[in-house]
């Protein structure tokens, strides 16, 4: 083993124990928390950086799968953080079973030593646009339903449940869209994205507060003015995803989508991946897309990162057929854990 491992491996399990400290509610002791500073992200004083995957959610994708994933991921991918998703279809369809089983996923990861990012899965715009669902999936039809008095429930009761753990964030909505045709950078639909976000904001906060992620539009792509509109909550942060196809062949494709916001506020790559066979929206490869959105976008910026998804079936996959053995494009974000 590389010394360059091994003091990655000692610094995570160094970090697991502070974690798992962290995980006592505000108020009962000295408690580290997060904390916005510019563009860093700190906890405890300390400058961080989250890195890890995105599991899926507790019904469908991470249906039967171990809890114990959640100290391997810690102990063997090297990861400090988890993202844990929740399907609104999922949500109106039986909202207790769906809290009981995303209250057992958290409680497995924080026991790992891994912070936690809850993320409101939706995609869509309220009124505007919902992501149809392939009827093959298995998934209810409005699995991804925008819909804002939905969302406003979900983040009433995990803001109430989990909004005094220090060591979890909130991402409040996974994908907007607001125009399904716009392929586009253009920021011109952050005003709206921004007012909505303050309503949900607006209740968390009632009860938390917790570190707050915000995406923009374009499917979560689109950064584009929200450096020169922020939103006034100084523990708001901001979220970005990206896939090989998104503005495939222009060369400033990703600095554009930023949007320079990456200068003044943390941002988190929530979602990012590719897989050689997948469909169009995600085929890649390690020499065309993953070596280089790591050595030109997420080391050079610090962006923090979690790769989507650890699957054998949600793509792009980071684990094999047998559920267990990395991909090759698995390998390749393990690989990169190792080295960050």
């Amino acid at each position: 083993m590389r010394c360059e491992l091994s003091r990655r491996r000692m610094l995570t399990l160094a970090a697991a124990a502070g974690i798992s400290a962290a995980a006592t509610p505000v108020g009962a002791g000295e408690a580290a928390k997060f904390d916005v500073v510019g563009n860093e992200l700190h906890f405890g004083g300390r400058a961080i950086r989250l890195m890890g995957v995105g599991v899926g959610d507790p019904v469908y994708v991470r249906d039967g799968r171990p809890l114990d994933d959640y100290e391997h991921l810690a102990r063997d991918w090297l990861c400090s953080a988890v993202r844990i998703s929740v399907h609104p279809g999922h949500w109106r369809q039986d909202a207790e079973t769906t809290f009981a089983l995303l209250r057992r996923d958290v409680a497995a990861a924080r026991a790992a030593g891994l912070f936690v990012i809850i993320d409101w899965h939706a995609i869509g715009f309220p009124g505007r646009y919902a992501e149809p669902v392939d009827p093959s999936w298995g998934l209810p039809p409005d699995a991804f339903a925008s819909d804002e008095a939905l969302a406003i429930d979900f983040w009433r009761r995990t803001s109430a449940h989990f909004g005094q753990d220090t060591g979890i964030l909130f991402e409040l909505w996974n994908e907007p869209v607001y125009d399904g045709q716009l392929w586009r950078s253009t920021g011109e639909h952050w005003p709206l994205l921004k007012a909505l976000w303050e309503r949900l904001i607006s209740e968390i906060r009632l009860r938390s507060d917790a570190i707050i992620i915000a995406a923009g539009g374009r499917w979560a792509h689109d950064l584009v003015g929200v450096a020169d509109d922020l939103i006034a909550d100084p523990r708001v942060i901001y979220s970005w995803h990206c896939y090989p196809n998104e503005d495939r062949g222009v060369a400033s494709r990703w600095p554009d989508s930023l949007g320079g916001l990456p200068a003044i506020k943390p941002v988190i790559v929530t979602e990012w991946g590719f897989s050689r066979d997948g469909h169009d929206a995600i085929r890649g490869t390690p020499e065309d897309f993953g070596i280089p959105f790591v050595r030109d976008v997420l080391e050079p910026l610090k962006l923090h990162s979690m790769a989507w998804c650890y699957s054998s079936g949600a793509t792009p996959r980071l684990l094999a057929a047998d559920g267990a053995t990395p991909s090759e494009y698995g390998q390749f974000v393990k690989d990169y854990l190792a080295r960050s």
